[in-house]
């Protein structure tokens, strides 16, 4: 049985970093939670599309 899971290191990283910082606008009333929700939709798609997996 072949292992599909990608193993993306850097991105999962990065991705984890965006969501404190997008956790932290919502706290401090700077963005709405709608926004923080559409930013991040985009950070995911962007970041794991910057960074390969290790199998790529």
């Amino acid at each position: 049985m072949e292992n599909n899971i990608k193993l993306y290191g850097q991105a999962e990283y990065n991705y984890a970093v965006s969501r404190e910082i997008l956790c932290i606008l919502v706290n401090k009333d700077i963005i709405t939670e709608e926004q923080r929700q559409r930013i991040d939709d985009l950070n995911r798609k962007t970041i794991y599309d910057t960074y390969p997996s290790v199998e790529d």
